[in-house]
């Protein structure tokens, strides 16, 4: 249901050679997201206008839909689309990376060598196929990207609605969906070993035995 941490950081070292490659603006995209947690339809609509670079934000407000057109939200319904993020130091810098790196002018964000724009279905391969170069047992699709980002944003102790607006959800119900343990299992142990109360614990008892002594 989620991208464990070895997986994320396999994953964004195979998409960040496979940029360095060809320049697929399509690995960058799919690296960023794992700090926004986009629906796919989302990402691909981004366009250079959305970022304000002084706020150091991006502005979500459109996406292809199922017939592959790029629509805008209604506005009435912006608890489910229009909405800001704040873009993070690493993002900006991979953003940079493809505005200077680009040959042509295109007004989206991520696109191909002539300036169109990548579709959902070649962010989707692209993701395929980084995940069959790892060697991954089972593949995951991009929907669990955005669980995997609020199964994060979740244990770093953000509130829930805050998550939810954050991934464009119109009720906290859907949300709560998407939260896992973002963890393995043994990581889960070790972090559960060193809590707060279970080290607090520890503590007293070494220091009964202390005062006994």
């Amino acid at each position: 249901m989620v991208f464990y941490p070895d997986e994320i950081e396999a994953l964004l070292t195979e998409l960040m050679r496979g940029y360095e490659t060809n320049c697929n603006s399509a690995c960058i995209g799919i690296m960023s997201n794992f700090d926004w947690g986009l629906r796919i339809g989302e990402l691909c609509a981004l366009k250079w206008s959305d970022i304000n670079w002084k706020n150091e934000t991006i502005f979500i407000q459109r996406m292809e839909d199922s017939s592959g057109n790029i629509v805008e939200y209604v506005k009435s319904d912006s608890e489910a689309g229009y909405r800001e993020l704040v873009l993070t130091d690493s993002v900006i810098n991979m953003l940079k990376l493809i505005k200077n790196s680009s040959q042509v002018l295109s007004e989206y964000i991520f696109c191909n060598e002539v300036g169109a724009r990548k579709t959902k279905l070649q962010f989707l391969n692209k993701l395929r196929r980084a995940e069959r170069a790892i060697g991954f047992e089972k593949e995951k699709g991009s929907h669990c990207i955005r669980r995997t980002v609020a199964s994060r944003m979740n244990v770093s102790g953000i509130a829930l609605d805050e998550i939810r607006r954050w991934l464009g959800h119109t009720d906290l119900e859907t949300t709560l969906k998407y939260i896992y343990n973002p963890f393995r299992e043994d990581i889960t142990k070790k972090i559960k070993n060193n809590s707060i109360l279970t080290a607090n614990s520890k503590c007293i008892q070494i220091y009964s035995k202390s005062q006994a002594v």
